[in-house]
């Protein structure tokens, strides 16, 4: 219960939490309540300060009285079993909650430089490289809590703290849930009226975590512009503006093309068509400069960051250790197991196979683009047609594939005088290629330095994307399976071989036969879920949407984006 007790110096609150030893003992701990963060609903929150530690807590307030109705205690219990169990670098920590007489209080992590909330009221808006350090964090903590089954349902600006080494952390678990299942549907209207996704609003079907993408979205646009893109004076009509999804960007406020794009690729009413979070920072926002800060300085909570240390990430001068980061990754990469059953003519046959080497999925927009181990660039735009471009000779094919047509109408070319009907295909072929040189940097010792005529012709004919990897068929009838966990099933069907990629870079050679045997359950896992997807997409003919479950030992249906 709090008391009033004096200090010589001033009067201090001092608040009692009383514990009981399993010896019946009864010890308490005090903290001294200090100033006043914010509000929400019922509760308050104050800084304490324990009085033996010394260590400063944020501690949210919420009167017993206002917990009297059963709904409202099951949500504080609901809160505090999920915060409690959540610790990641960009979630609000969770200490632990007691109660007096007269309030529980919840102790939190204290951060000291308030929520991204105040920061824009200080700025009114955010330069872009500090929009792509916040939201890879907030992308981060999303990752985490959505694997955790935990969709917090109430993601805003104010719900967005800052520590005091500037890094995100999401907090205010109130009205987040826990879903049961995979596919399990929520239905309760809840969240902020700015940033509540439209499937919350119907309540037709229910909701799952693409209300946290939308959320998402929401912010980056508001971070951006400096208000929220259906803010009106009034909340009917704001909910109006989401369900038709109207918004539009400010002629006055200078946006790059790229963050437009991300923005309404998140803003999509149809749930099932926003990007992921693994998609989002594919985007090409996200890889426009060479750099992004790990954390911004302490006085861009006041001020926008100067010139001299924006051009930083655009150069890639930012840090003295990226060259040397650089090296490290490049000998991760080198890595082999040389140890193989195959035999050596066969062996250096399926080293010798072009394979992809990077890609981005641009998919929502324009298409696909790669670069191959023949050091071709390619692009499967989404019109069906693809590219190929030879840097070597400035050589271009173009093929048109039609309806009925298997091969495709072939234009062949150079890039300085290419089709006028092409513009717009080359323009976008410089966008991609320019992206995966920026990012072939540790990879590009797999590029192979002499060609033949026939390796320069080979082509992704097709692609899909899952839930868990990217998947390319190429034309020399190689499939190529792409974790998002970094690792890699490479299937060589002419020489019955397989490559399997770890997560440290290895590259370790089998037979098809040795692979289905092997004792390296994670080979034989990331086998398995190919051999499905494989099996779906014949039976299928490439058409279907779904397959059944994902890998080995996981209970859920992938979506998959056939091409």
């Amino acid at each position: 219960m709090p008391t009033d007790r004096k200090d010589p110096t001033e009067q201090e609150i001092l608040i009692e939490e009383k514990k009981t030893k399993p010896n019946g003992e009864v010890y308490v701990r005090k903290y001294i309540k200090g100033r006043f963060l914010g509000k929400g609903g019922f509760a308050k929150c104050y800084e304490f300060t324990c009085t033996e530690t010394k260590q400063p807590y944020a501690a949210k307030l919420l009167p017993k009285s206002s917990l009297t109705k059963s709904r409202a205690r099951q949500k504080l219990l609901s809160e505090i079993k999920i915060h409690r169990s959540l610790k990641h670098k960009h979630v609000v920590g969770f200490q632990h909650f007691f109660e007096d007489h007269d309030n529980v209080y919840i102790l939190l992590e204290l951060c000291t430089n308030q929520t991204l909330n105040e920061i824009i009221r200080r700025r009114k808006r955010l330069h872009e490289l500090e929009v792509q350090c916040y939201v890879v964090q907030m992308v981060s903590a999303l990752k985490y809590l959505h694997a955790h089954k935990v969709i917090h349902r109430d993601l805003k600006l104010g719900n967005l703290f800052v520590n005091d080494k500037m890094e995100i952390k999401i907090g205010d678990f109130g009205l987040a849930t826990k879903l049961e299942f995979e596919g399990d549907r929520k239905r309760t209207i809840c969240g902020t009226p700015n940033y509540i996704a439209p499937e919350i609003l119907e309540g037709k079907n229910g909701h799952s975590y693409e209300v946290d993408i939308w959320s998402l979205g929401v912010i980056i646009y508001t971070l951006l512009i400096g208000k929220p893109p259906f803010e009106t004076s009034d909340v009917k009509t704001t909910y109006k503006k989401i369900r038709l999804n109207s918004y539009t960007f400010p002629d006055n406020i200078k946006c790059s093309r790229e963050i437009k794009d991300l923005i309404s690729s998140i803003l999509h009413l149809d749930p099932a068509k926003r990007p992921n979070l693994t998609q989002i920072l594919e985007h090409e926002f996200f890889h426009m400069n060479a750099a992004i800060p790990k954390a911004l300085p302490a006085y861009t909570l006041a001020c926008p960051p100067s010139e001299s240390y924006t051009t930083k990430f655009k150069t890639g001068k930012a840090k003295e250790g990226s060259k040397h980061k650089l090296k490290r990754d490049k000998s991760k990469y080198l890595k082999t197991v040389p140890q193989t059953d195959l035999d050596p003519l066969i062996m250096e046959a399926v080293k010798g196979d072009t394979f992809v080497v990077e890609y981005v999925d641009y998919s929502s927009k324009y298409g696909v683009g790669y670069i191959l181990s023949n050091g071709t660039f390619g692009v499967f735009y989404n019109d069906s047609t693809k590219i190929i471009f030879d840097p070597s000779s400035e050589s271009i094919e173009y093929v048109n594939k039609k309806s009925g047509d298997k091969s495709g109408r072939i234009e062949k070319f150079y890039s300085k005088e290419y089709p006028a009907h092409l513009k717009k295909k080359m323009t976008l072929l410089q966008h991609f290629t320019g992206y995966l040189e920026k990012n072939i940097h540790a990879k590009r010792h797999l590029l192979k330095e002499s060609l033949d005529d026939e390796e320069k012709s080979i082509v992704v004919k097709k692609w899909l994307r899952t839930k868990h990897a990217i998947i390319f068929r190429l034309s020399n009838k190689l499939v190529q399976v792409i974790f998002f966990d970094n690792t890699e099933i490479i299937l060589h069907s002419e020489n019955r071989a397989v490559t399997y990629v770890n997560k440290k870079g290895e590259r370790l050679f089998y037979s098809i036969e040795s692979s289905i045997e092997s004792n390296n359950q994670e080979m034989t896992k990331r086998l398995n879920y190919t051999r499905q997807v494989l099996t779906h997409m014949l039976q299928n003919k490439f058409g279907a949407s779904s397959y059944p479950d994902g890998m080995v030992g996981e209970k859920e249906r992938d979506e998959i984006e056939v091409q």
